[in-house]
């Protein structure tokens, strides 16, 4: 009977994941971006449609997959890839309740600890009692079976339970804001969320399996885990965080040299089985022989294939930024359930305990994850850190899930035997303190569920991408005062990468020859401008003979002129400038104004003989004894989303928005110099119009 119950438990938590997993996937295709967003996006979708390659470690196994999704989905390129995201964000959902139901089964089959309930005399006195009056052979086999039905109710209870619990917990997770972010853009960190649930629930079976001793089971999933490790280690470098919660999960506790040998036994399959995923590494070469337009890092020689897996290329932002990190990840930290924050956090906390004292072998690896992640986050310093904080969310999320199990488990081995072992005999105050023990960790789980329902209401307008244009309305908004067949120079990739998306994609604006300027240092990206607009590189050969080289051995590790190569970088984005005038305009977007005749700040070393000219967003190039220019005309920016009827704004979304209102702000006193007093007025106008939007947001 408890066979039968076991089994029917498995296909109700089969049904109920893959329910948890419908409904959160609908939740977020109703808050999925129609199109391009800031950020990596538009590089993104545009690795993924062609197929190309994406920036470092190129993530193979996302543009694999996404490139069948892209093309077998309808709609929009942008929103295709956008949903892809989702549906591994509701997978990641799916896989976290899969790992809590087997972590709370796993607490189910630990032996309790043995508590002592009464005084020697007093046991010795009630068993000679029991001795004399015990019950006859028939009353036995009664209290026998009726205990074998009182048990099998109290496990389907448990497990009721631990369902209830596992989607609760795992919701937790799905409710929060930077996770449900992911799901709603073109990222691939929902997918390496999706690995996180998975590479750890199969560590978990196998302990279970290894101590249950089922050699069979346990080796199945070893090999599962080698395999699973690989793939995970093909879509996001991230993976290696999870190595050591992993190594503790598989041999930690008692008989470690056991467990131990017991893999290293295994190694003549699981190496292999490791390495036969990361064979997916070789599209990048493959493909890069081909020349894709999107062909980042041309990992087609050995060099530059490792460079481009290891993420060489990011490798300077590794280092101590605690006065820069810490108090934006304790923004994000702070926010991610809205109000509700706090007392997920205390919930998690005491989970944690619970835990703790009920299967330590479960706490430790799940503290690790968290301490980890958040160190790694401290010392990477880039300006999209948010999503690398998802795994401390997620280790809460699991501590909340397991508390309610973790309690029904401890308050029961706190009980006497006549509570623990369902009899005959058991007194009615023995079946009233379990009853108040259920109904403490069902109160657990239906707090956890009004935590999740109250969140999801309070985050879901914040999180609602539905309507969100923003990047690519920037992009029209800076090409609308473009003239034909422009030349454009910015070092702002929040811009630059949507419009990856919006000029091959889409096919917008193709006479506009885009140039960015970090990317410019790098041997790919010169064949790339070399590939899309030659008649740029064209004009400029003589220059590139003196560059190329030496950037060459910079990005080899070789000796090379430090002066050569810096003369000849702003010496390349010079000639753009000049060799193509008057035909081909050119116009500067710089991320951040430099002070006027600074030659500390790059920007101005980019013909530094030419005046600049506010146009808008961008600046003029005018070159020098060109005589009086003209004032530009008035811009009008489409601030859809921002003003009117506003979207929800991420920080990349906050941060380009104030462009518009500093750009107004500049125009007013650039039409003031010109003594064009009401245009001024207007300028100014619609900057105090924007700020005023944002306040508050």
């Amino acid at each position: 009977m408890l066979a039968r119950l076991q089994a029917r438990s498995e296909r109700m938590a089969w049904l109920t994941g893959l329910l948890l997993v419908l409904i959160w996937l609908l939740v977020y295709l109703t808050t999925v971006s129609p199109g391009v967003n800031f950020i990596d996006s538009g590089e993104l979708i545009t690795a993924v449609h062609e197929p190309g390659i994406a920036h470092p470690p190129g993530y193979p196994l996302y543009v694999l997959m996404g490139y069948v999704a892209s093309h077998v989905l309808w709609g929009d390129v942008a929103w295709r890839v956008n949903v892809f995201s989702a549906f591994w964000g509701s997978m990641a959902v799916g896989a976290f309740f899969f790992l809590i139901y087997q972590a709370g089964q796993y607490i189910s089959n630990l032996k309790p600890r043995k508590i002592p309930i009464q005084q020697k005399g007093r046991a010795r006195s009630s068993k000679a009692s029991s001795r004399s009056e015990g019950p006859s052979k028939s009353q036995q086999m009664a209290g026998a079976g009726q205990t074998a039905q009182l048990g099998v109710i109290s496990t389907a209870y448990r497990n009721l339970l631990l369902l209830a619990s596992s989607a609760a917990g795992a919701s937790i997770l799905a409710a929060s804001s930077t996770f449900w972010s992911r799901t709603a853009q073109a990222k691939m960190y929902t997918l390496h969320y999706f690995f996180i649930g998975v590479l750890l629930t199969l560590a978990l079976q196998y302990r279970a399996a290894y101590e249950r001793g089922d050699k069979t089971a346990s080796t199945r999933w070893l090999l599962a885990l080698a395999i699973t490790l690989g793939l995970s280690f093909t879509n996001h470098l991230m993976t290696v965080l999870l190595l050591v919660p992993i190594a503790v999960l598989l041999v930690g506790g008692t008989n470690m040299g056991d467990r131990v040998r017991n893999i290293l036994r295994r190694w003549s399959y699981l190496l292999p089985a490791f390495l036969a995923p990361l064979l997916l590494y070789l599209y990048m070469p493959i493909r890069a022989s081909q020349d894709p337009t999107m062909n980042w890092g041309t990992p087609d020689t050995l060099g530059d294939f490792w460079r481009q897996i290891t993420g060489w290329q990011y490798q300077t932002y590794l280092g101590a930024n605690l006065s820069q990190n810490m108090p934006l990840l304790s923004r994000y930290a702070f926010e991610q359930w809205n109000l509700l924050t706090v007392p997920v956090y205390l919930a998690g906390i005491a989970g944690a305990t619970l835990l703790f004292k009920t299967a330590r072998m479960l706490f430790w690896p799940t503290l690790l994850l968290p301490m980890l992640t958040m160190l790694f986050a401290i010392l990477y310093g880039i300006s999209e850190i948010e999503p690398y904080m998802v795994g401390i969310y997620a280790i809460f999320a699991i501590w909340v899930g397991l508390a309610p199990i973790c309690w029904l488990t401890l308050s029961t081995a706190r009980k006497p035997a006549a509570a623990r072992r369902p009899d005959p005999q058991r007194t009615a105050a023995d079946e009233t303190t379990l009853s108040e023990t259920y109904q403490q960790s069902w109160a657990m789980v239906a707090l956890t569920a009004v935590i999740v329902l109250g969140s999801a209401i309070m985050i879901y307008p914040r999180q609602n991408y539905s309507r969100n244009r923003l990047a690519e309305q920037f992009v029209l908004n800076v090409f609308n005062e473009l003239p034909q067949n422009s030349i454009l120079i910015t070092d702002y990739w929040d811009f630059y990468s949507p419009t990856y998306y919006m000029q091959i994609e889409q096919g917008i604006r193709p006479d506009l020859a885009l140039v960015n300027t970090n990317s410019l240092k790098y041997p790919w990206y010169v064949a790339q401008l070399t590939k899309r607009h030659p008649w740029l590189m064209q004009k400029s050969q003589d220059i590139l003979a003196t560059y190329i080289p030496e950037q060459r051995k910079f990005v080899n590790g070789e000796s090379f002129d430090v002066n050569t190569l810096d003369q000849s970088y702003f010496a390349l984005l010079t000639s753009f400038v000049e060799r193509n005038a008057p035909d081909h305009p050119a116009y500067i977007l710089p991320i951040s104004l430099c002070p006027p005749n600074s030659p500390q700040c790059d920007n101005n070393r980019i013909a530094p003989t030419f005046d600049r000219q506010p146009v808008g967003l961008v600046y003029r190039f005018v070159a020098p004894n060109s005589g009086e220019q003209p004032a530009p005309p008035e811009p009008t920016f489409a601030t859809e989303g921002v003003t009117g009827q506003q979207v929800p704004l991420d920080d990349a979304a906050r941060a380009n928005s104030k462009f518009y209102a500093d750009a107004y702000s500049r125009m007013a006193s650039y039409f003031s110099f010109l003594n064009e007093t009401q245009s001024a007025q207007n300028m100014a106008d619609k900057a105090q119009s924007i700020r005023a939007a944002l306040a508050g947001r």
